[in-house]
């Protein structure tokens, strides 16, 4: 065998733009999946062919905590969180996706999550808009308050209600002798 007698010499590997932004996309996903608390299913780079650059894409999976997670992000990122409600064939609500999509350091980040339309309603604190106008509450209705109950034993409030009488209903039982 023989012994080598000259001495090794390291090559660097000089980064190219694609390795660069390869490198900067997953030190970005390293560094959102370490900071948040909910922690993705998936999380990729992925080369973007409509940007020709790496992006980091961070698939939460789903359910009420995949959601969380999407909301997590977002609030790391200071990013707006977005919801399509996908339906089937037949019209009916399949499930909603909740996201988001920034741009960090330069680098593009999505970040989604598929949950259920109430969890999605949970999560954005929104209810779904009235399917038509007859069911939209009008401005001359008057509905009566509903009580607040916390989830501690002494945290129920009640708030008061007080009988109103109209004015007119008053003058007539003046006028009656009441």
């Amino acid at each position: 065998m023989e012994q080598a007698t000259d001495a090794t010499t390291t090559t660097t590997t000089v980064l190219g733009p694609d390795r660069h932004s390869y490198t900067r996309a997953r030190a970005l996903t390293d560094r959102v999946v370490g900071q948040v608390p909910t922690l993705p299913n998936a999380a990729e780079v992925h080369r973007s062919f409509a940007l020709d650059t790496f992006e980091a894409r961070l698939h939460f999976g789903a359910g009420l905590t995949a959601g969380r997670g999407v909301l997590e992000t977002a609030a790391l990122t200071d990013a707006e969180v977005t919801r399509e409600d996908k339906h089937d064939d037949r019209g009916q609500l399949s499930g909603v996706w909740i996201g988001l999509r920034t741009v960090v350091d330069g680098v593009p980040l999505s970040a989604w999550a598929l949950t259920s339309e109430a969890d999605a309603d949970q999560l954005l604190h929104t209810s779904p808009a009235p399917a038509d106008a007859d069911e939209a509450e009008s401005d001359t209705e008057v509905t009566q308050p509903l009580p607040t109950v916390s989830t501690g034993p002494g945290d129920v409030v009640i708030p008061a209600v007080i009988p109103v009488t109209p004015l007119a209903a008053k003058a007539s039982r003046k006028e009656a002798g009441e």
